[in-house]
């Protein structure tokens, strides 16, 4: 987009800066995930504006020209003479920089609460690989933290573990992944966790998304967290069943290779998990049509 003659206007209104990732965890790398965790971002390419003295992220962009210009247009920001904000930075990259060559429990238990995203993420992280209970404990604050990859990486913990004291935290992210910039996969792990820490009034929760796009990861993730969670609590085995049996997907009418691998896929999926929590079976159709899903349906309400 950078040679674009349409971009002139922007040109002298901002300061670009490109980031590229390999993940080799080389040097230049490591820089690179630590510009990536302070703003969030878990995915890939992503336009961002951010005021240059409190680091805010001020807008999406988008991916257009005319988008771009109309953000770039609408940001508001005070510029100022002061190496503050820099100074800032240079500290807490230095403090993040110590948790990567020294990843002990006693240091990441001291940074945890940095007051620098970069920081508490590196903490969080050595925490998760070699004190997990200790994550696990203070899992429900550690969830309200508004940055995804810190977000990702308490839910990963907390699908290893079993913390009730998480749920309501865990549940909220799944209704409504506020603050997020990439809401399904905040979801999905949410969703991941509460296979692990869920109790019966999770799956409310969970319901709406069983019966997502087989195209959604997401959907998968909250089939088994439900078949999970009912092989933990035996009185959500009703509901647990009925979601599942109405969880079937609907093959499309003309489906290409891709799609209905995917729709074959989950219908698989809901199968299983629905023989898991009753202990029954049924055959699964040769073939996997509107009519066969139908007899399967029939066949669990029996």
């Amino acid at each position: 987009m950078l040679p674009s003659a349409d971009l002139k206007p922007a040109y002298d209104k901002i300061v670009w800066l490109y980031v590229y990732r390999d993940f080799s965890k080389s040097e230049a790398d490591l820089k690179a995930e630590r510009i990536s965790l302070r703003f969030g971002l878990t995915s890939w390419p992503q336009l961002i504006l951010v005021d240059p003295e409190s680091l805010r992220v001020l807008r999406q962009t988008g991916r257009t020209v005319t988008s771009f210009l109309a953000a770039v247009d609408s940001a508001e920001v005070k510029t100022r003479e002061s190496s503050t904000a820099v100074d800032r930075v240079k500290q807490a990259d230095a403090r993040a920089i110590q948790l990567e060559s020294d990843s002990s429990v006693a240091l990441a238990k001291q940074y945890l609460d940095d007051e620098d995203i970069v920081v508490r993420y590196r903490a969080l992280s050595i925490l998760a690989e070699q004190d997990p209970e200790s994550v696990a404990a203070r899992a429900e604050p550690l969830l309200q933290v508004r940055n995804d990859p810190f977000r990702y990486e308490v839910c990963k913990v907390l699908s290893k573990t079993e913390n009730a004291a998480a749920n309501s935290a865990l549940e909220s992210l799944v209704r409504r992944p506020a603050y997020s910039n990439n809401p399904n996969v905040l979801r999905s792990r949410a969703v991941a966790a509460l296979a692990a820490c869920g109790d019966v009034d999770s799956v409310d929760a969970i319901r709406p998304f069983a019966k997502g796009s087989y195209l959604n990861m997401l959907t998968r993730t909250a089939v088994d967290s439900l078949a999970a969670i009912a092989s933990r609590h035996p009185e959500a085995r009703d509901r647990v069943r009925q979601i599942l049996i109405e969880a079937y997907p609907a093959p499309p009418p003309e489906p290409s290779q891709t799609h209905f691998r995917y729709c074959l896929s989950l219908a698989r999926r809901v199968h299983s998990a629905l023989e898991k929590i009753t202990g029954e079976s049924r055959a699964f159709p040769d073939v996997y049509d509107s009519a066969a899903r139908d007899k399967l349906m029939q066949s669990w309400q029996e």
